[in-house]
């Protein structure tokens, strides 16, 4: 692969800028997007191909059923002619909620509004029990906030923001000849502030175990004013003894939220409508537009067409995922894949065994855990069979297909409470570029869009893609050892396989990795440390034992490749507005942080480069941490 290193930049200052520096001074961000490069770019690659075979089909059809129904919803978004035709659909649903003036009103609706997607004053649904991940369980959560995150709330653009959205609102409103349109924006953004207080920030959702709060169903109907029992009932046919609470504070706080229903009310159509209005026209999708616009820093909508598809894959993610994988997938990227993946558990069971702060007590579960690692890779074999369930009138309007999707989608989520958990499912498609681990399955995915230069290729060199998917495969293969899924053991499940003394040495460590990340500026703002270790931890890991990996099957590697293109591989370039939102949001460090920071923990690194104390990218011996 060629480089254009920037000569301006020293590498032994600066490894992210040396690499893409050149790139990123001449790289546009389209006004569309928050940001380029890196993923997203492989992202525009894989959509630009299907948005071409999606309009090649989009009027002939295919022989694949399924395929169809996804066509035939992106030619219905296309149809703009056709979408404003589900105006009075959206009115009347909407004007449902004007029914909701008290506590005894609601009791009576309460069960036509969480059959028919109404936004509630609580989210509930069903997931797998991270105490027993064979089996799933009901579980129980508050609604989002109007804001991205909690803590933008004491921020000093709150107020900035808010009235973005308040006009825009307004606007939308009005032009649907909303009555008292001040008015019920007025509620909602009150409802919204006293939501804000109980809801869980990124921060805490990062620590997702304490999520796992049972409550005896018995002992949850108490925090509840309405009857909670026969709601659920009503959708699940048998009441279960527990119910998993992921915001007790929210829980907590429950009647307070509902002291004033007129709050309520006017919140929950205010949500209704901004939610739904985009499928109307595509003057009111870009009105409803305006407020992400604000928060990302994008200046324009994306395009009718990838509007239409995005929206298709929404619902056909799988679908299409398979439809992308066997065209364009070839059997021996993945069987080169696999071989990288297996070198990389090679790895990993080298180091544990190798383990200086571990007792062999502990190392041989962490072992365990990774023999019953599951690895999927590409796109599954058969479709999921709820995609068979979701079909829709041809000819009906947009809005109220997607309203019937929806449907089908929750109750079919809801079938599921009492069923044994299916761990061949797949929880990422084959077009998406991405990774992930699950813990609850225990396996790692990578679906086939991710593999592409420059995170893989069969023309890219050994040490290349050991720096590109070999460093995200090792990435995935930690999570199952992060702060996370260190608590959760091979089955899946919360489950405490650590000694006492070794826990307590792994905690230091998150400690220290929570510390070498928190406070470094970027954009204006600061890293939170404490959000995004589980990533630090597993981006730490991936490192390791890819770099590992490499000098094991290639001794006379070149290391320089390994580096130059995992600083690759997180090339981006984002608007300012997108960087702080996501310092705020996301679990994930900062791609220059993601680059820089990680390669100053090995020797590797120091060794390759030469790199001295007075250079920028040198960190001292004793503040490097390897944790796996």
């Amino acid at each position: 692969m060629n480089y254009d290193f920037d000569e301006t930049v020293r590498l032994e200052d600066d490894l992210y800028n040396y690499v893409n520096g050149k790139w990123i001074s001449k790289a546009k961000i389209p006004a569309d997007k928050p940001t380029t490069g890196g993923f997203i770019n492989l992202q525009d690659g894989v959509e630009k191909t299907l948005l071409k075979d999606f309009k090649k089909y989009s009027q002939k059809l295919t022989k694949d059923e399924l395929f169809n129904r996804a066509l035939n919803l992106y030619n219905k978004a296309m149809n703009e002619d056709e979408r404003i035709k589900g105006k009075s659909y959206l009115l009347d649903k909407a004007n449902y909620l004007d029914n909701i003036k008290d506590n005894t009103s609601f009791n009576e609706a309460v069960y036509y509004l969480y059959d028919n997607n109404y936004p509630l004053p609580f989210s509930m649904g069903v997931s797998e029990d991270m105490k027993d991940a064979t089996k799933h369980a009901l579980c129980l959560m508050g609604p989002h906030t109007i804001l991205p995150d909690t803590s933008m709330y004491n921020t000093p653009n709150k107020e900035q923001l808010l009235n973005v959205y308040k006009e825009m609102a307004l606007t939308i409103l009005n032009k649907l000849e909303i009555p008292n349109a001040l008015d019920l924006l007025n509620k909602t953004l009150e409802f919204d502030d006293k939501l804000s207080k109980i809801v869980k920030s990124s921060e805490e959702w990062a620590d997702y175990i304490k999520a796992y709060n049972p409550y005896s169903i018995n002992d949850l109907i108490n925090y509840f004013d309405f009857n909670f029992k026969s709601l659920v009932v009503s959708r699940y046919g048998i009441l279960p003894d527990t119910v998993i609470v992921y915001e007790p504070r929210f829980i907590e706080n429950y009647k307070d939220l509902m002291s004033d229903y007129s709050l309520y009310q006017a919140w929950a159509k205010v949500s209704l409508i901004l939610g739904n209005v985009s499928l109307l026209s595509e003057e009111f999708r870009d009105l409803a537009g305006t407020f992400n616009r604000a928060i990302n820093g994008t200046t324009k909508m994306i395009s009718k067409d990838k509007y239409a598809y995005r929206l298709a894959s929404s619902y056909y993610d799988e679908v299409i995922g398979v439809y992308y994988g066997k065209k364009y997938f070839g059997e021996e990227a993945k069987a080169d894949v696999i071989s990288i993946v297996k070198n990389l558990i090679t790895s990993y069971k080298r180091r544990l065994n190798e383990n200086k702060w571990l007792s062999r007590q502990t190392i041989d579960k962490a072992i365990n855990k990774l023999d019953k690692m599951a690895i999927k890779i590409g796109y599954p074999d058969t479709i999921d069979k709820r995609y068979y369930n979701f079909v829709f009138d041809l000819n009906a309007p947009l809005i109220e297909v997607v309203d019937n999707l929806n449907k089908i989608a929750s109750a079919y989520a809801d079938t599921k409470l009492y069923k044994p958990v299916d761990k061949s499912a797949w929880v990422m498609s084959g077009n998406t570029v991405n990774a992930c681990y699950n813990p609850s399955f225990n396996d790692i995915t990578f679906p086939a869009a991710i593999l592409q230069a420059p995170f893989y290729s069969i023309k890219q060199t050994v040490e290349e893609n050991y720096g590109g998917i070999g460093c995200v495969i090792g990435h995935e293969i930690s999570h199952a050892f992060d702060n996370n899924g260190a608590q959760m053991d091979e089955l899946g499940n919360i489950n405490n396989w650590w000694t006492e003394e070794d826990y307590k040495n792994f905690q230091t460590k998150i400690d220290l990795m929570t510390a070498e990340f928190d406070g470094l500026p970027l954009a204006g703002a600061t890293v939170n440390g404490k959000l995004s270790v589980s990533e630090n931890i597993a981006d730490n890991g991936g490192v390791a034992s890819s770099l590992e990996s490499l000098k094991r099957i290639k001794p006379d590697c070149d290391l320089k490749l390994f580096f130059f293109n995992y600083a690759r591989i997180w090339c981006q370039k984002s608007r300012p507005e997108y960087t702080k939102l996501l310092l705020t949001v996301d679990v994930h460090g900062p791609s220059y942080y993601r680059a820089n920071m990680q390669v100053r923990n090995f020797e590797e690194f120091y060794d390759t480069f030469n790199i001295k104390s007075t250079d920028k990218m040198y960190l001292a011996p004793e503040k490097r941490l390897v944790i796996w």
